[in-house]
């Protein structure tokens, strides 16, 4: 009877083992996917600070870039003229950060709307 019962502890603690091993995994994989997007929100923030859009000479462009003292990580910005004839001067500006993540590209967007009427692109036009 020992022999048995030790046979089922070991079932019993090898099925806990393996479950806490599958659960630790999934809580790293977690922890990296909510870093990565946290650094790439940084990332956001810091393209639109050392690249404006002037509301003056705003106009319809794609932009794009990497960083130089963050590895892996690349950006891109559209802005779109929404509607020249209902609405002169709103733009729609889509920013994206992408990375690759466990060998998946990923990416980070945030899209805004500015309204400038006064820019040379739309008073240029009218």
């Amino acid at each position: 009877m020992t022999l048995i019962e030790v046979m089922i502890a070991l079932v019993i603690i090898t099925v806990g083992v393996s479950s806490m091993m599958v659960a630790m995994s999934r809580c790293l994989a977690v922890v990296r996917t909510a870093r990565n997007r946290e650094v790439s929100r940084g990332l956001l923030r810091r393209v639109d600070i050392e690249n404006p859009i002037d509301r003056n000479t705003i106009a319809e462009t794609t932009e794009s870039g990497d960083f130089e003292d963050v590895d892996g990580y690349t950006w891109s910005r559209n802005i779109l003229l929404v509607d020249e004839e209902e609405r002169p001067g709103l733009f729609i500006v889509i920013s994206r950060v992408q990375w690759s993540e466990r060998g998946r590209d990923t990416f980070e967007e945030i899209t805004t709307y500015n309204y400038a009427p006064e820019s040379e692109s739309v008073t240029r036009e009218l």
